[in-house]
């Protein structure tokens, strides 16, 4: 496997190019990928990934600018990803 780099938050990470963005962005340490109100409390929660799949659309994130699930989105060389905050 090839070693590319992208970008989350604004911080350069070095991942495996076409493995599953969450798995990169999970060893990076990056669990919380965004905010949500909880469901029903009206409080701030974080999302992230939960089911790995594309069935929970937890791990959304904003890829090269457009809305993507990071579970279902493979690493390219110099993405740039965002936290995508469901606020």
């Amino acid at each position: 496997m090839t070693l590319v780099r992208l970008t989350f938050k604004g911080k350069k990470l070095e991942a495996y190019k076409g493995e599953p963005l969450t798995a990169a962005l999970i060893r990076a340490g990056y669990l919380a990928l965004g905010q949500s109100r909880m469901p029903g409390q009206g409080q701030r929660g974080t999302c992230g990934a939960f089911c790995f799949m594309g069935v929970c659309q937890e791990c959304r994130v904003i890829v090269d600018g457009k809305l993507a699930q990071a579970c279902r989105t493979f690493v390219e060389t110099d993405m740039q990803v965002l936290p995508y905050d469901r606020l």
